[in-house]
């Protein structure tokens, strides 16, 4: 049974923007090699880490949501771990609650950019309020 998990890495922020998609592209063909399907890719971008890793003080963020069986985990945690760009990764599995929650904020979030734009625009964003019919 397949089940949905988000996997977050560091990628040192020292190397070139190419090097740096290729291994997000790498770490998502290893996904896809193992049976997984991407949801999503999310990449955060360059980011000061909160304690230095190996000396580096910066990282690039990115975050893959993916839907995959529980065997392969264990193969793209040890992708992860053997490549040398990689800084940290944390998976998580993600349960009904939470992705319930992701997807309602998403929708809150489209919501308010809809608004914000509107707004901006000048258009009324009130819903139109009609008057029951006659009888």
């Amino acid at each position: 049974m397949k089940t949905y998990y988000e996997c977050t890495f560091i990628v040192n922020s020292g190397l070139d923007d190419a090097q740096i998609e290729n291994t997000i592209k790498a770490t998502e063909e290893t996904i896809t090699k193992n049976g997984g399907t991407i949801v999503a890719t999310d990449r955060i971008g360059r980011r000061r880490l909160a304690y230095p890793i190996t000396k580096k003080h910066n990282g690039f963020y990115t975050c893959i949501e993916f839907e995959a069986e529980a065997r392969s985990i264990e193969k793209v945690e040890r992708y992860l771990t053997l490549d040398e760009n990689v800084m940290r990764y944390l998976t998580l599995k993600l349960d009904k609650r939470m992705l319930d929650a992701k997807r309602n904020r998403a929708a809150a979030n489209a919501l308010a950019a809809e608004l914000a734009a509107a707004a901006e625009e000048g258009r009324d964003v009130r819903p139109a309020v009609t008057a029951p019919a006659a009888e």
